[in-house]
């Protein structure tokens, strides 16, 4: 609500300030701002406001903007309040328009100050009234929270902060048992051990008076009235017997008391029992009362009887504590006893009190006896005495008088409290009987005077340092009263309003915010102290300096704690980065002295240098491209530690973040400016041919685009580069026998390096490749012509026939030839000088006598084979076959004959090929894909063969298309009478080739008589024909009849 009356007020300003603008102001506000403390009364005075066009007119002043909380005095201007403000809940500041009725206004400034306030400790009603009352047990825990002080304090919101404190811990009906503390900052309330809680040492209630105080020293306090609860913890003390002994007579009669025990329990409604330790004959104990009785005669007479008798009696209370006590019993012989005063002479004996300061030889105790016998006197001795009784006091052994002696004098406070005198009466002229005896207790009774006197008191000054908080001890004094039972207080002597000392335990404590840089807080204390005793008898005092030392409570202060810098990656060693200003408060050297440290990781220690408060551009430069500074997304953060040289140092830590911008400094490089690579020829599509690697040190490092822009690319072009990754592949096969070589000049173009968008700082490089096309064995041997045919003699020993070969992809000396068909007993060889194809020889003399008995003309059909790749690889080796048909022709004839039948001469080409087919699909590829890639392949394969079977260029592809193509036309004969000619052919009608060993490209010879489908017959004769005179070769038994050429 405060905040929607401050804007309604600006609000209103802003509509009016265009009037102030334009027109001097002449309305006088006397106080203007107005700093009005909180919980000041309604009416009090502010202010004044003057104009001396309206001065002493009625109605002339006002406020232009409505409020209740102020008034102006319409006539005299005067402005009062009408409210008592609170500086927690009301509006901070007010904004008033003061109005003349002219056009000029005044705005007056009301700050509403905040006053500190003392804390409330109203929540607890009882507490504050002094009646909050609580019990506990006498065993109670320590430290366990037995109550909270409930204080509320209204500056809280503003950083206040409360101390709490007991002030003063009363307990009763004994005094001066310290057991309680509280928790400075909770305020709770506990057993915190200093003295222990007892009930029976008469510790039944204590009053505490807790203090709940703020910053500022204000405070609120109450009363707690904490009740202690007895529980049954005591054991049972007995009351001994003097010098634990009881005397009787051997005459005291049986059940007769002699004695009784008394056992007292400091637990209150605790009742207690008696028994012996163990068994007795001679004497009787009452349970309840103690009663000691004479069980059995004592009778000395009895040489049973003992003078003597050690009794343990054990004392047992209802809480089931027991206590033994163990005393002896005398029985004493009667002969004509001494009469004794009975006071004297009975088991307690006489007890006495004397003051302290008795004066020597003073009266003190005299023993009535007297012997019954006439003329006979008594005489008066100490038995026994306890510990320096007869030091202190003087036995008359004729009157029977106790005094006190000369030397030394009694002191209750180092001597003993009590004193007893064991005294026997006897018969002065019988030195050995002993009438009667009797035990004198001597009390000693305590008188103040002594003085309280102080343990210690420091001769140096006590530095104290400042903003110690409220309730912080000091020092305690301590001071010693040696009279028994009288307590010491302590108070200052003067007003110390910076300290407070405890009445009863002597502690001083800080009482007051001590702050070294306020100008009101003296630095320095002389305080004067006393210390009394109980009715203020005896009192001493001391003197105390206390000196103020200045803390470093104060960090370092800078007007800017975050700082946020850009900067490009080439910005220059020593360059400013950013200047620090920061300021200490402090009030001392070196605690105001600052100094500036930078901490930095290890990847920035060389880049950044702090002199003094000025942070620079170390030696190592920015740099952007670096993958370590990536993963930072390219900023810096650095932190300056800015401290003082206080103890304890203080500092206050500022950052820094540097973001870097990116600058494309580099431009792109690779290995070399020149690379080769090789690839086969005929190889497929999208065939990797090599890779160009260049590097780009601009951040994202290798960010590169590779362009092919120009060379010999082939046309259409044969090449294409991946531009993300340089690799290049083929874009279509390649033919060596077409391009050996083809060269590509590529462009590499680095990609956002640079914070400017592409392409304004691109950096850019070239590269010259030249791609080497390898050869590869794609062509087989080629024979010219694929078939021949010749005549020889037997006689002949001379190559007869050259071959005419060649390979457009392999060298002559590369291929390799064989007969490989029809060369019978290895007649014909093949003869070779140097890389050129061989010529066909024979190897023997084919005489007709020396040619295996053959006597007429033989035929041989030679199949030769020619393979590429001499010594390579053989599964991609390429061959091709040569027929040679050789007429060899005796020189002799046989016996004559008369047939006509002719042979016919089948002269076949045949070519041996060699396919090699696989596939091997990518290992990537699924396989469903494969199986209907092979199904898609074998459906192309089935109609291919079904449209191409009939073509003589599908041999190479359809196998079994030959038995489909027509045979060559086939050698013939000529009619009789007319000569074969070498190499003559002619057209013939088709037929179909029946021999199985004649391959494609065979030609038949056929006559006119009939067609010899066997390939070469054996002649065994030869003759002359009558008629034509021509010669021929015949076989006998067949009949089959060859004709010669003449």
């Amino acid at each position: 609500m405060r905040k929607g009356g401050l804007a309604m007020n600006f609000f209103r300003i802003s509509l009016i300030c265009p009037v102030f603008l334009y027109t001097a102001a002449e309305i006088q506000i006397l106080i203007n701002p107005v700093n009005l403390p909180e919980n000041m009364l309604p009416g009090t005075q502010l202010s004044r406001a003057y104009d001396k066009d309206v001065a002493g007119k009625a109605d002339a002043y006002r406020f232009l903007n409505k409020t209740k909380d102020f008034v102006i005095d319409a006539s005299s201007g005067i402005i009062t309040s009408t409210k008592s403000f609170n500086y927690e809940t009301d509006p901070r500041r007010f904004l008033l328009i003061v109005d003349t009725g002219g056009v000029v206004r005044h705005v007056l400034t009301i700050n509403i100050i905040d006053v500190p306030e003392p804390p409330d400790c109203t929540a607890d009603p009882q507490f504050s009234l002094g009646t909050a009352t609580l019990e506990i047990d006498e065993d109670y825990p320590l430290f366990r929270p037995l109550y909270r002080v409930t204080a509320t304090d209204e500056d809280s919101s503003n950083g206040d902060r409360l101390m709490y404190s007991i002030e003063t811990q009363l307990s009763g009906p004994k005094k001066g048992a310290n057991s309680f503390g509280v928790d400075s900052v909770n305020g709770i309330v506990s057993l915190r051990g200093n003295d222990t809680l007892d009930f029976d040492a008469g510790y039944h209630v204590f009053q505490l008076t807790l203090r709940a105080t703020d910053t500022t020293g204000l405070f609120c306090q109450g009363t707690l009235i904490i009740k202690i609860r007895n529980i049954n913890d005591e054991k049972p003390q007995f009351e001994p017997f003097p010098l634990d002994t009881i005397n009787v007579t051997e005459k005291t009669p049986v059940g007769e008391m002699i004695a009784r025990v008394k056992a007292t329990d400091q637990d209150e409604d605790s009742s207690i029992t008696y028994s012996f330790k163990t068994q007795q004959g001679m004497f009787a104990l009452d349970p309840f009362t103690g009663i000691i009785t004479v069980l059995k005669p004592l009778n000395l007479d009895n040489p049973n009887n003992s003078k003597t008798y050690s009794l343990e009696i054990e004392a047992r209370d209802n809480g089931n504590n027991t206590s033994t006590y163990m005393f002896t019993i005398f029985v004493e012989n009667i002969d004509d006893p001494i009469i004794c005063d009975s006071s004297f002479s009975t088991a307690a004996g006489v007890s006495v009190s004397v003051p302290e300061n008795v004066p020597a030889s003073a009266f003190i105790y005299m023993i009535l006896a007297r012997d019954p016998d006439p003329g006979q006197e008594v005489e008066f001795f100490v038995l026994k005495s306890s510990v320096k009784a007869t030091a202190y006091f003087a036995l008359d052994s004729y009157s029977g008088v106790i005094s006190k002696t000369t030397e030394p004098p009694l002191d209750y406070e180092i001597n003993p409290k009590h004193f007893q005198i064991v005294v026997a009466v006897r018969n002065r002229g019988n030195l050995s009987l002993e009438s009667c005896t009797g035990t004198i207790t001597i009390n000693i009774r305590n008188v103040n005077d002594e003085s309280p006197v102080f343990r210690y008191i420091p001769d140096a000054p006590i530095n104290i340092y400042e903003n110690l908080p409220v309730g912080t001890k000091l020092l305690k004094l301590t001071a010693t009263d040696r009279d028994i039972g009288d307590l010491v207080h302590y108070e200052f002597i003067g007003t110390h309003k910076e300290f407070s000392i405890n009445e009863d335990s002597g502690e001083v404590t800080i009482a007051y915010p001590l702050d070294y840089e306020n100008a009101a807080t003296p630095h320095s204390w002389v305080l004067y102290f006393r210390a009394y005793d109980n009715g203020r008898v005896h009192s001493t005092t001391g003197m105390l300096t206390v000196i103020l030392q200045d803390l470093n409570d104060n960090p370092p202060q800078c007007i800017q704690d975050i700082y946020t810098i850009e900067l490009p990656e080439n910005t220059p060693a020593g360059t400013l980065v950013v200047s620090l200003t920061c300021t200490d408060e402090d009030g001392t050297v070196p605690n105001n002295n600052i100094t500036y440290h930078l901490i930095v990781d290890a990847f920035a220690k060389e880049t950044f240098t702090l002199v003094n408060n000025k942070l620079k551009i170390g030696s190592t430069n920015l740099d952007y491209d670096n993958a370590i500074f990536a993963g930072m997304h390219f900023k810096y953060t650095l932190f300056v530690r800015v401290s003082d040289e206080g103890s304890p140092v203080l500092s206050k830590i500022i950052t820094i973040i540097l973001s870097v911008s990116r600058i494309n400094e580099f431009n792109p490089i690779g290995p070399t400016s020149a690379f080769t690579f090789n690839i086969l020829e005929n190889s497929p599509s999208d065939t990797l041919v090599g890779k160009i690697t260049f590097t780009d040190a601009d951040w994202p490092f290798n960010n590169i685009k590779y362009t092919i822009v120009g060379g010999i690319l082939g046309s259409p072009p044969k090449f294409y580069i991946e531009p993300d990754t340089g690799v290049i592949k083929l874009l279509d096969s390649v033919d060596r026998e077409t391009e050996s070589h083809y060269k590509i000049l590529v462009r590499i173009t680095d990609l956002d390096n640079d914070a400017l968008p592409d392409p304004l700082r691109q950096r850019r490089g070239t590269a010259q490749v030249t791609v080497n096309v390898l050869n590869m064995n794609d062509e087989p041997p080629v024979c010219n012509p694929p078939h021949s045919e010749t005549w020889i003699y037997s006689s002949i020993k001379f190559p007869f026939i050259q071959l005419n070969c060649s390979d457009k992809d392999s060298p002559q000396e590369q291929l390799s030839y064989s007969i490989v068909r029809g060369n019978t007993k290895n007649q014909f060889t093949l003869w070779r000088l140097g890389v050129d194809p061989p010529a066909l020889a024979t190897t023997q003399n084919l005489q007709y006598d020396a040619f295996q008995g053959i006597r007429d003309p033989l035929t041989f059909q030679l199949l030769i084979e020619v393979t590429d790749e001499l010594g390579g690889n053989k599964a991609s080796q390429l061959s091709a076959t040569t027929t040679v048909i050789v007429h060899v022709l005796p020189w002799t004839t046989t016996q004559a004959t008369s047939s006509t039948e002719t042979t016919t001469t089948t002269i076949t080409t045949s070519v041996l090929i060699k396919i090699s087919y696989y596939w091997s699909p990518d290992n990537w590829i699924p396989a469903v894909l494969t199986l209907t890639g092979v199904l898609f392949v074998m459906c192309l394969y089935a109609v291919a063969w079904c449209l191409f079977k009939d073509a003589p260029s599908c041999s190479r592809f359809f196998p079994h298309c030959q038995a489909h193509q027509q045979s060559p036309p086939a050698l013939t004969a000529k009619e009789p009478g007319q000569g074969l000619r070498h190499g003559n052919f002619l057209n013939s009608d088709p037929k179909p080739n029946t021999n199985p060993n004649l391959l494609r490209g065979n030609r038949s010879v056929r006559t006119e008589e009939k067609t010899i489908s066997q390939p070469s017959r054996v002649y065994d004769g030869r003759a002359i024909d009558t008629v034509t005179g021509m010669e021929y070769l015949f076989n006998s038994q067949t009949g089959e009849v060859k004709m010669l050429s003449g």
